[in-house]
């Protein structure tokens, strides 16, 4: 079904008000036969005449006054949403941002590319090298980078806001066989890699209490190394979800028998968290409409802690 067009609206008020199609098609500088194409569109539409033409010029009908009245007012409504949105302060600069690998692989792009599209003038500088959670602090404390993805939320003189979530999982060679159900002892004889990340500590700790005997054999920072190490069916790992991904064909992937969660935060210092440019990342970085769309969320192995 059409519907009525508010360059419809505009032609016809123009029409009126310079009395004829020559001199409206001059103001609005587009030809007559356009004008008049419109506004038999739009006569058919409300299925009424709105002008008597004549040789000279055109007379509104007692139904084109009415309607012209609320023409009017649509245009000046139009005109006003035109001020305010000009009028709006536009938001511009750049912003750096220090967060974990697969947070910049797995979990930023589809809020990065609405932040682009609605302001454009925004531009980012996105570190994600850190092999340490507390390189990111650093980073955001020092004034090196203005917001940051990391997993610790309380941080002095640091504004957080929690994030999402993934699981601790096990990696294993494809090739190593086990049996059902899971035990620990089954990994004894599979040397363990280690991840060298201070804040996996805990979690290997954890796993210890849950039943974990093995001594580290290799200790790796990257986790693309271990998951390299892994994938060769050298030994077994434990690691965040998302730091293994993509997944190689050679990685079996496992919980934990008692599920354990890496949450994250987003952080910037406290004097800054009213900052509109940071503040609008922040939003967008959020957006769990846009996070949803994700390959991650979709797994259903992430969580939003918010």
């Amino acid at each position: 079904m059409s519907k009525i067009k508010l360059n419809q609206l505009e032609m016809l008020i123009a029409v009126v008000e310079n009395n004829g199609f020559s001199a409206a098609a001059a103001v609005l500088g587009c030809t007559q036969s356009r004008i008049s194409h419109a506004i038999a569109e739009l006569e058919q539409h409300l299925n009424t005449r709105l002008l008597h033409r004549s040789r000279t010029g055109c007379v509104p009908t007692p139904a084109c006054t009415r309607i012209l009245q609320d023409a009017q007012k649509v245009m000046q409504l139009l005109a006003g949403i035109e001020q305010v949105a000009a009028e709006m302060p536009q938001i511009a600069g750049r912003l750096r941002v220090a967060c974990f690998r697969s947070a910049t692989a797995y979990i930023l792009p589809p809020c990065l590319e609405a932040l682009a599209k609605s302001w454009p003038d925004i531009h980012l500088d996105i570190d994600d090298s850190a092999t340490e959670y507390h390189h990111i602090d650093e980073a955001v404390a020092s004034g090196r980078a203005d917001i940051g993805v990391t997993i610790n939320g309380q941080l002095p003189e640091m504004h957080s806001v929690p994030y999402v979530s993934d699981p601790y999982v096990l990696m294993i060679p494809r090739s190593f066989r086990l049996k059902h159900p899971f035990s620990w002892q089954q990994l004894e004889t599979l040397p363990f890699i280690q991840p060298s990340v201070n804040t996996l500590t805990t979690v290997i700790e954890r796993c210890r209490e849950m039943g974990l005997r093995n001594e580290a054999t290799h200790k790796l920072a990257s986790d693309s190394g271990i998951v390299g190490l892994v994938n060769q069916g050298i030994g077994f790992s434990i690691m965040p979800w998302l730091s293994v991904l993509p997944v190689p064909e050679n990685i079996r992937i496992l919980e934990l028998p008692q599920p354990l969660r890496r949450h994250s935060y987003i952080i910037t210092r406290t004097e800054n968290r009213h900052d509109r440019l940071i503040s609008t990342l922040i939003n967008f970085l959020r957006d769990k409409s846009l996070i949803r769309t994700t390959s991650v969320w979709r797994s259903g192995m992430m969580a939003l802690d918010y």
